[in-house]
């Protein structure tokens, strides 16, 4: 891991393989290493870049500026500081926000885009959860907020299966974790993130990842941001969790393999 100043903050960032660049955006616990089963896969043939977004890891944490746009222009200065044209890009949960903007407003730096286990814009439901998981912050601490994010993150069958995985992702979230104003702030941009109405707008080759037994992005969104996007490829899990990249990544790993075979990547 390397930390690359891209202008406005400086960013901590990890690179593997050689190849198409390959960007993998974490979602809003915000980790880089969240995507090491990806890393694993694709770096034989890809250049795979993952970094901690702003506010978390080891990036910069500022107390302000957050907001799904902010750390979409943060992907687009990073690219321009790596050298980077154009990229295939996946994102989740948070993270497939942040790639809706991409996506609207720089299409031309984007090969192939993988939505996973994401939303349109916050109903209900991810209001409830992201309020929750606030008052906990702000209640109880930055540490009991990691645990609790990480149990609808990880959901049951990683504690039993990959115990080992989500402890040591939690380890470095509750090490590095930010101060509780700026979980706060991040928390809120994903409940005003909304580009709902624009998402026909993308042009750009798409799958979009999701799964039934999501706790904390129900999957249904899935289908609504396939349907919003034009020809874009839909692959529905009925199960994995919002993980579903790390607690099923021959599911994951298979499903997007299918997709750049498809668009000749």
């Amino acid at each position: 891991m390397a930390r690359i100043d891209i202008g406005p903050i400086t960013l901590n960032v990890e690179e593997q393989g050689k190849g198409d660049p390959f960007i993998f955006i974490p979602g809003l616990v915000g980790l880089l290493n969240a995507w090491e089963c990806q890393f694993e896969h694709f770096s034989d043939r890809f250049r795979c870049i993952a970094f901690d977004h702003r506010g978390t890891g080891d990036s910069d944490k500022p107390t302000d500026s957050y907001s799904t746009e902010t750390i979409a222009a943060d992907v687009i200065a990073l690219m321009d500081t790596l050298g980077i044209e154009k990229a295939h890009v996946a994102g989740t949960s948070t993270g497939g926000c942040i790639l809706q903007n991409l996506a609207i407003d720089h299409p031309d730096r984007l090969k192939g885009c993988i939505f996973t286990n994401t939303w349109t814009t916050a109903d209900e439901y991810i209001k409830r959860v992201q309020t929750t998981r606030k008052r906990i912050a702000e209640s109880y601490g930055p540490e009991a907020y990691v645990e609790v994010s990480t149990l609808w993150t990880c959901g049951p069958y990683q504690f039993r299966n990959t115990l080992d995985k989500v402890f040591a992702l939690e380890a470095r979230a509750k090490k590095t974790v930010a101060p509780v104003e700026v979980l706060a702030g991040r928390l809120d941009m994903t409940l005003s993130h909304n580009r709902t109405s624009e998402l026909h707008q993308i042009t750009n080759p798409s799958l979009v990842i999701g799964t039934k037994d999501d706790a904390t992005v129900p999957g249904y969104f899935a289908e609504d941001i396939h349907k919003a996007i034009t020809g874009s490829r839909l692959a529905l899990f009925d199960e994995g969790g919002h993980y579903s990249y790390r607690s099923k990544p021959e599911f994951w790993n298979g499903a997007v393999e299918g997709f750049f075979e498809e668009i000749g990547a």
